[in-house]
Formats: C-alpha cells, structure tokens, sequence
C-alpha cells in the first residue's frame, strides 16, 4: 500500500502565527483514498503527495547519505 504525506495548518503556540506542519503519513492506494481516510478521521490533515523515499543525512552534515536510502515505492510497490 502507497504512503501519502499530509500537512496541517495551526496557530504555533509560541508566536501565535499561522503555520503549516508536516503532518502523518497516511497508508492508502490512492490519493484520493488517502484524503478520504483524512477528511473521515483526522479532517485537519490534507494529504500533500506520495511518499515515495526518505534520504538521510550523513551525521553531522548536510551531504546526504544515498546508501541508507529507504526506497518506498519498491517497498510498497512489489
């Protein structure tokens, strides 16, 4: 099953501005479903893409470290 992205607009407590948040990933095989789940669950969250990998940094820099790559399209995709 593919993973969707979301984000939720909220008031940050520490400035009380508006702001966007990265929000739950959310499993479902399509975008459509995707929101559908959220809009029925946790309507604050708009589904925002396809999570398709996660790169993550080498430790202590900003060079990303391609060998620890988590590829979910072929994880979730097979």
């Amino acid at each position: 099953m593919k993973l969707w992205t979301t984000e939720i607009k909220a008031i940050d407590p520490l400035t009380g501005e508006l702001k966007t948040w990265f929000g739950d990933y959310v499993q479902a095989p399509t975008f459509e479903l995707a929101q559908q789940w959220c809009e029925k669950n946790k309507g604050y969250l708009k589904v925002t893409g396809e999570l398709i990998a996660e790169i993550p940094f080498k430790e202590g820099t900003d060079e990303p470290d391609w060998g620890k790559k988590v590829d979910f399209d072929v994880i979730y995709n097979n």
